[in-house]
């Protein structure tokens, strides 16, 4: 599975609970998933409650100077390996982006993306957000088809 982190600031992990379940369905305690409908899920998401204590330096450096403070409440959404999943995260990143001040840190840079950067297809070390296939493409020196 791929992941994508939503670090908040200035709200409480009940408040992110509630709205995430307005658009998702349950999944356990304190878990959901998406779609919400009889689709095969792609994304599955929850809070992560150990990122402060197993991230890496870099990564507490970036959410310090991109958040100015650490996060409330870290949000994981692991995607299926099945599907591409890339325009759900982008949708989910939307909707968590424009509900809450935060960011989002995929598997493949310790950046901070924004909800702009997202949308507009900004790229930080020649990808945009959730390019797993371009970096994978780039580890194994191939180009992307």
């Amino acid at each position: 599975m791929r992941s994508v982190l939503f670090h908040l600031i200035g709200v409480t992990r009940q408040v992110a609970a509630e709205r995430i379940s307005a658009l998702a369905k349950p999944n356990g305690p304190e878990g959901w998933c998406l779609p919400r409908g009889s689709s095969a899920i792609v994304l599955y998401l929850g809070f992560d409650d150990d990122f402060l204590a197993e991230a890496q330096p870099a990564d507490l450096e970036a959410l310090t100077v991109s958040l100015g403070m650490m996060p409330t409440v870290t949000v994981m959404v692991d995607v299926s390996g099945r599907v591409p999943g890339d325009v759900e995260v982008r949708k989910f990143a939307a909707f968590m982006l424009s509900e809450f001040h935060g960011v989002a840190q995929d598997d493949y840079t310790c950046h901070c993306w924004t909800l702009s950067e997202i949308q507009s297809g900004a790229t930080v070390e020649g990808h945009t957000f959730f390019d797993y296939d371009g970096w994978h493409h780039e580890r194994h020196n191939r180009p992307v088809a």
